[in-house]
């Protein structure tokens, strides 16, 4: 048995590994609970023998990163119970940036998860009641894996911008000419390279895809067939004068249906068609080659390079894969922007309004313009405001709490006493909402309520005058 190799007391064990022998470490741990418990999984899995010793050898160096990183963040913790999921998200984004293997920050999250999993499992003190991985983190690894690939490099991406700055008219004058669809492309890249949207969405934009929501910020309306999703994102004056410019075009040929299709054109027999994804790749290899640029960069190139570009600018995953339209995007990976003063502040930067604010009565667009008392009606919540464009249907407002989360939720003082009874009330009868479901699972319950305390911190601190960023 392996256990005969094991003196438990040591700090140091070399186990026989059939073909080789391996030398486990524990002195990088806490002395104390953390080492001892540590020591004791690491023994059980041995003697279990369900993972190879090479498993857990890597697993036993691989741990000393978990403990590195509450070090360096100054995290004090006394039991593994104590770990919550805000911590793991902190602990992938020090991955992140401080691991430059996309295999070795794997293998770190999966040492760490099997010392929790097991030590719930094998019923030993100090471990979380609940689970605290839920698979999120390798999507959070893997998304960020894939925006550091395939991005445009920054002389290429300098040269398709000073191109983009050619007014649409002038290039339709150049482009259009060769090709009965060449006056789209020039304002299709403009649009993917400052939003990041996939092909697919591109080509379903209408002519009325631009909104302005009540602050008077431009919000362009994205409708995803990957997953049957609709979303809103913030956009730049580029986004929406491209967008005007075939508004213009689609007049001109006599589309005056809001509704119509933003790429569309007029075919040689004289229909009205929409350029598909095909001929849209086509001629984007056309544009490179009269810019002078390799044919490899693509729509999806563009996508990438603005992830890299939003994690440059300091913004998290969680605010890219809601920005982007990531499948995998969990509505409760915007807890750390409402959590977060700085991930707040640079999200405001893209347009969208904050979580908090002194009064509704003080909401103002853009330009100073008071907000009618109509529009205030329309908008008005029974614990806030709704800052998603008028008229338009929100599917994601059916999910439960959703507004706490949503970027664009507006909440004041006035509503200080609605979030405080919901908070009771979720607190009251966490066991009701489980058993019935109606929250999906606990750790929505969990974000739930923690958003609520956040946000009646807040405006605790907005009613006392304190300046809360």
């Amino acid at each position: 048995m392996t256990s005969l190799l094991l003196d438990i007391k040591s700090d140091y064990w070399s186990i026989d590994g059939k073909n080789e022998m391996y030398n486990f470490s524990f002195d990088f741990i806490p002395e104390g609970y953390f080492r001892d418990t540590i020591k004791e999984i690491t023994s059980k899995l041995l003697n279990m023998e369900t993972k190879s010793v090479s498993t857990l050898h890597r697993y036993n160096y691989s741990l000393k990163a978990f403990f590195e990183f509450l070090k360096e963040e100054e995290i004090d913790i006394k039991t593994f119970e104590e770990i919550e999921y805000e911590m793991i998200e902190l602990f992938v984004l020090y991955l992140l940036e401080n691991k430059s293997s996309a295999s070795t920050r794997s293998i770190v999250i999966a040492a760490l998860k099997s010392i929790l999993d097991h030590g719930t499992f094998f019923q030993m003190l100090g471990f979380p009641k609940h689970t605290i991985f839920d698979g999120t983190e390798f999507r959070m690894l893997k998304t960020q894996d894939t925006l550091k690939t395939k991005v445009i490099e920054d002389d290429h991406l300098a040269v398709i911008d000073k191109s983009l700055e050619v007014p649409f008219e002038i290039k339709e004058k150049e482009d259009g000419k060769r090709n009965i669809k060449g006056y789209l492309i020039h304002p299709m890249v403009a649009i993917i390279r400052h939003t990041g949207i996939r092909i697919s969405e591109a080509l379903l934009l209408t002519k009325d895809c631009i909104e302005v929501d009540i602050l008077g910020k431009n919000l362009l309306e994205v409708v995803s067939p990957k997953n049957l999703t609709e979303r809103y994102i913030p956009v730049n004056n580029k986004v929406k004068s491209a967008v005007q410019y075939l508004v213009k075009k689609l007049d001109e040929l006599g589309l005056n249906n809001p509704k119509d299709k933003l790429f569309s054109y007029r075919g040689q027999n004289g229909d009205i068609r929409v350029i598909n994804p095909k001929d849209s790749r086509e001629k984007l290899e056309i544009w490179l080659a009269r810019n002078h640029l390799p044919r490899t960069i693509t729509f999806h190139s563009f996508r990438h390079t603005l992830g890299t570009e939003m994690l440059n600018n300091g913004l998290s995953p969680f605010e890219i894969q809601q920005y982007l339209g990531h499948q995998s995007m969990h509505s409760t990976r915007l807890y750390a922007k409402v959590r977060n003063d700085k991930l707040t502040e640079e999200y405001k930067k893209l347009g969208f309004i904050g979580t908090v604010k002194e009064s509704l009565e003080d909401i103002k667009t853009d330009s100073g313009e008071e907000i009618t008392q109509e529009t205030k009606l329309v908008v008005q919540l029974p614990d806030g405001a709704c800052g998603k464009p008028l008229a338009k249907e929100v599917p994601n407002c059916k999910k439960p709490n959703a507004c706490l989360f949503c970027p664009k939720f507006i909440t004041t003082p006035e509503f200080l006493d609605v979030h405080e009874d919901h908070l009771r009330r979720i607190r009251a009868d966490k066991a009701r909402y489980m058993a019935e479901d109606l929250f999906g699972n606990e750790h929505v319950l969990n974000q739930t309520e923690k958003a609520l305390e956040t946000i009646i911190d807040r405006l605790k601190a907005l009613q006392g005058g304190e300046n809360i960023g």
